[in-house]
């Protein structure tokens, strides 16, 4: 059994991976120590439960993963219960950020960011550059709101390949994103490939980010709801829709067991 293995727990058969930012990061830097190949990592939240829960295929890619970093209290608080140490988040973003400033120390690692607006972008790789001078940006593309085509794809891929990164930063969003990184896999050049997602928006300043306190309270969900009514469905629909179908089969089986008679 693997160090990784011995932090791993499950959610509805969903792996998590229970780590802090620091551990998170120099598992990511011990892939550069090892023959090059393409890893991803998830940043599993009660997004990805959702749409495992719709799409059966959705649960292999997230299983897939390299990595699946426990992003939101919810998983936090249930790792916590299971006797794991953590006190702090340990999403897309907290990783992303020990990783850019790895370039204020010295490391020289190249990042590519896909997805999301040429507004977001143009505004992520200003604050960016401003936090940490010396990340070195290989590229960043906005592609179409759309289901590309194949030849569109091979292009793409082409030319993220082509700036040689070391890291590709992918902002499509949830399942689109992991379901982009796990298709492409065998045909990226890079390292590490994540899906960021809204992480895009936040770093850039183009969406408000929840205070720290609401967030390690959990109520994240609240704050983006109330500037972004667009997620009513998600959290006021989607997330209820599928505790209480988790809840209703926990209590069919507990009922069968013989514990509820």
């Amino acid at each position: 059994m693997t160090n990784l293995d011995r932090l791993t727990y499950r959610i509805a058969d969903v792996k998590v991976h229970a780590l802090q930012p620091e551990k998170a990061r120099d598992i990511v830097l011990s892939w550069f120590d090892q023959p090059r190949r393409f890893h991803y990592i998830s940043s599993t939240n009660m997004n990805h439960f959702v749409n495992i829960d719709e799409n059966k295929e959705f649960d292999r890619i997230v299983n897939h993963a390299d990595l699946s970093l426990p992003d939101g209290m919810p998983l936090i608080w249930y790792g916590r219960l299971l006797g794991y140490q953590l006190p702090k988040r340990c999403g897309i973003e907290e990783l992303m950020m020990e990783i850019f400033d790895l370039s204020n120390q010295g490391y020289s690692f190249t990042h590519y960011f896909f997805g999301n607006t040429p507004k977001v972008l143009k505004y992520l790789k200003k604050k960016l550059l401003k936090q940490f001078p010396h990340l070195k940006i290989a590229g960043m593309c906005s592609p179409p709101f759309r289901e590309l085509t194949e030849e569109e794809n091979h292009e793409y891929v082409q030319q993220i390949n082509r700036t040689d990164p070391d890291f590709i930063w992918v902002s499509l969003g949830c399942p689109k994103q992991e379901i982009w990184l796990y298709k492409n896999r065998k045909k990226l050049n890079a390292v590490v490939g994540g899906g960021a997602g809204a992480v895009f928006n936040f770093l850039s300043g183009q969406t408000p980010k929840a205070p720290d306190f609401l967030r390690y309270w959990g109520l994240e969900w609240f704050f983006r709801l109330i500037n972004n009514p667009k997620l009513a469905p998600r959290y006021l629909y989607k997330y209820p829709k599928f505790f209480l179908k988790r809840l209703s089969r926990k209590i069919t089986l507990l009922t069968r067991s013989g514990y509820l008679r």
